[in-house]
C-alpha cells in the first residue's frame, strides 16, 4: 500500500507544480549568470570578469567557513550547557545555504549568498527551511548531547 501512496503523492498537482517551478529556476538561473558574465565581459573585460567572479566566490567561502565555525562552536556550547540551541540551528541552516550559493559560480548566486550573511535574511531562511522540512530540533539536540558524552 505504501508504494501506491508514494506514487499518488508524485502525481499530486501541487507537487508537479513545485517540481516545474524548480526546474524552471534550475534552467533560468544559469542562463542569467551566463548573460551577466558575457555582459560584464564586454563591459570590463573577460579576464577581469572571471577573476572577479572567482575572487567573490573565494572571499564568500572563507566568510562562510568562518561563520560556520563560529555558529558550530556556539551550538556546542549551548548543548554543553543543556540548552536547546534553536537559534544556532537556524543560523547554521542559513550559513549552509549561503555556502551552497557561494560555491555556485556567478554573480547572481554570489549576491544571494552574501545576502544570507545579513542576520535577518539568514534567520528568515533558516526558519522557513526548518518549517518546510519539519525538522524536530529536540531530537537533533538529544543526538548532539549523546555525541558530547
Amino acid at each position: 500500500m505504501q508504494p501506491a501512496k508514494a506514487l499518488l503523492r508524485l502525481l499530486d498537482r501541487t507537487f508537479i507544480t513545485k517540481l516545474l517551478i524548480l526546474a524552471l529556476l534550475y534552467s533560468l538561473v544559469p542562463l542569467a549568470e551566463i548573460f551577466l558574465l558575457i555582459y560584464l565581459g564586454n563591459l570590463i573585460g573577460y579576464y577581469f570578469t572571471l577573476a572577479l567572479a572567482a575572487f567573490a566566490g573565494l572571499v564568500g567561502m572563507l566568510a562562510a567557513l568562518k561563520e560556520f565555525r563560529k555558529n558550530l562552536e556556539a551550538l556546542r556550547e549551548k548543548t554543553r550547557q543543556g540548552m536547546l540551541p534553536t537559534q544556532e540551528f537556524i543560523n547554521l541552516t542559513g550559513v549552509l545555504a549561503a555556502s551552497i550559493l557561494l560555491l555556485t559560480p556567478g554573480f547572481i548566486t554570489d549576491g544571494l549568498g552574501f545576502l544570507l550573511f545579513v542576520p535577518a535574511v539568514r534567520n528568515a531562511l533558516g526558519r522557513w527551511v526548518l518549517a518546510k522540512t519539519r525538522t524536530d530540533l529536540k531530537e537533533l539536540y538529544e543526538y548532539l548531547k549523546l555525541e558530547e558524552d
